[in-house]
């Protein structure tokens, strides 16, 4: 087995169906299996997910509680076989060679232990999907309406990397959990996801995890996919204080950086 895929779906309504055909569609070669870690949900992906195990689609684990998106991937990844451990969204879709390129640039490159691949809004537009490593002060910027103004708008820039060619393949500090293409030997090296983050800030925690190890952290626009991503935490200071995800956010900020602050 070359690859296993594993997905963490939470009440993702129709995204598993689209993520799954857009794979099945992959002209990848050397066996991979799809592993979905369901985190308790209550609404149709669920009905759909049984099904497509059913029908040997997918392997389908349910820990019975939403674990949260970093310990739903280390559940998923228990069941993994794969050379490669592939961390990817729901509305995520693939085109048809970029799993195979992906891996075939992995392949016989030992000193990597992260790839990502360029992400693009449905839109056409690109993501900026990999950061520069940051305070807790750069967040609040990104999250608000300073990001907008001088001199805070130059430093938003250049945490989200606004200078960044994203036609070259780069080594950066970190790329966003959405799409993570590693060995399977790196993600066990380095025990996955931190379980202590139960949503944000566990992805850009691996990537420092990874380069801690000793590997590179490489983004890979030659291989591209789509992200129908809805942003959450950003807005108005009004709805960021009274928002949920937002304060799921901040926690997870923190917990991120009383970590690396000891490192």
């Amino acid at each position: 087995m070359k690859l296993s895929i594993t997905i963490v779906n939470y009440n993702q309504k129709y995204f598993p169906r689209f993520c799954l055909e857009s794979l099945k569609k992959s002209s990848f070669e050397g066996g991979m299996e799809v592993i979905f870690c369901d985190n308790n949900s209550k609404d149709e992906s669920l009905d759909f997910l049984k099904k497509a195990a059913e029908k040997k689609d997918i392997v389908l684990v349910e820990p019975g509680r939403n674990l949260g998106y970093g310990a739903g991937h280390n559940f998923a990844a228990r069941e993994a076989k794969g050379k490669y451990i592939l961390i990817l969204n729901t509305d995520i879709t693939v085109e048809r060679d970029t799993l195979q390129k992906m891996v075939d640039y992995l392949d016989g490159r030992k000193d990597i232990g992260i790839l990502g691949p360029k992400l693009m809004y449905h839109n056409g537009e690109i993501q900026q999907s990999c950061r520069r490593n940051f305070s807790i002060t750069d967040l609040f910027i990104k999250r608000t309406f300073l990001r907008k103004i001088w001199p805070f708008k130059a430093r938003y820039e250049k945490y989200v990397m606004d200078d960044f060619n994203h036609a070259s393949i780069q080594e950066v500090d970190l790329i966003t959990g959405a799409f993570m293409l590693m060995p399977k030997e790196v993600f066990d090296e380095v025990n996955g996801f931190d379980e202590r983050y139960f949503l944000f800030m566990e992805d850009f925690d691996l990537c420092r995890k990874v380069k801690d190890a000793g590997y590179k952290v490489v983004y890979y626009p030659e291989a591209k996919a789509i992200h129908y991503h809805k942003r959450l935490t950003q807005g108005s200071l009004w709805k960021i204080i009274f928002n949920k995800v937002s304060w799921l956010h901040f926690a997870s900020a923190v917990k991120y950086h009383l970590k690396w602050k000891r490192r």
